[in-house]
């Protein structure tokens, strides 16, 4: 269970400023991020890209999870990179100056991108000939402690020695790649983040938000994190338990999908603009709350 407070993490404010130097970047993005998930499905939170020269390695399975995996996995919080025991602060501790970018939801002012949601931004990488490599995170809601990602720092290499870009990307995200981070027991009625209790909505700025056992584990692939939460009710309607379950086929569990293209956009978002993205906890009106244990 993550230890760093829950009100200093409501303090950091969700902000997308566009940088001065983002007309100077080597190569400007267009990143689509969808859910592929129907309804009563998954959501996720938002996608936390690094790119970066391949030394910073976000995983790696049976492995502790870092205090910035652990605080990812559990709230869905990448940074800000200036705050340590983000993911984002491992990420600049690894590689000084690799670039970060979150892709969040607009509009109803919730992050979270939801069954059938797709969202595209525009991301400027300023130092593409040495950031030439693709890191992407995110947690899955509801969850304790589950998330995605990709545990080869190398595996996308975005750009070649010179900074150009090798080419459209599509990355399809099945089960393959869900993964349980070991830091907080499995539990509906324990700690899971973002769920929703009908008869008594917690949002998780309340003090239990952080309230899951810790668990002491290790990174493994994920089981079917169901444990109750088929049938609850959400603000983006009940959970279906069919859309939970992945272990009897990951390689066939379509969840979601990243393309990424070269583009000329006259306002990208920076890499850098994700740095004040808050913990989710601190945005009112999530879509997905903590449910509490029932009587």
């Amino acid at each position: 269970m993550s230890q760093i407070p829950f009100a200093g993490l409501a303090a950091l404010a969700l902000a997308a400023s566009v940088s001065a130097n983002a007309s100077h970047a080597a190569s400007q993005l267009s990143i689509t991020v969808e859910n592929l998930t129907g309804s009563g499905g998954f959501s996720f939170t938002p996608l936390y890209l690094g790119f970066h020269d391949g030394s910073f390695d976000a995983f790696d399975v049976g492995e502790t999870a870092s205090p910035g995996l652990e605080l990812l996995a559990e709230l869905g919080v990448p940074g800000p990179g200036t705050a340590p025991g983000t993911i984002a602060n491992e990420r600049l501790q690894a590689d000084g100056d690799s670039e970060g970018a979150v892709i969040a939801a607009a509009g109803n002012g919730v992050p979270t991108i939801d069954p059938g949601e797709t969202v595209t931004e525009i991301v400027g990488v300023e130092r593409a000939a040495s950031n030439q490599y693709l890191t992407f995170l995110s947690m899955l809601v509801p969850s304790n402690d589950t998330f995605f990602g990709n545990d080869n720092p190398f595996a996308y290499q975005l750009f070649d020695d010179q900074g150009q870009f090798n080419g459209s990307l599509t990355i399809d995200i099945t089960a393959e790649i869900f993964y349980d981070a070991g830091t907080e027991v499995n539990s509906a009625i324990n700690g899971p983040a973002f769920v929703v209790d009908t008869g008594n909505p917690a949002f998780p700025g309340t003090p239990d938000a952080m309230g899951g056992t810790a668990e002491n584990g290790v990174i493994v692939l994920a089981g079917n994190p169901v444990l109750g939460f088929e049938n609850v009710s959400t603000p983006v309607g009940p959970l279906d338990d069919s859309l939970l379950r992945f272990a009897d086929d990951r390689a066939g569990f379509a969840f979601a999908r990243i393309t990424i293209e070269e583009t000329v956009a006259p306002v990208p978002l920076p890499a850098g603009a994700w740095l004040g993205l808050s913990a989710l906890g601190a945005l009112g009106g999530l879509r997905v709350m903590r449910r509490r244990a029932a009587g």
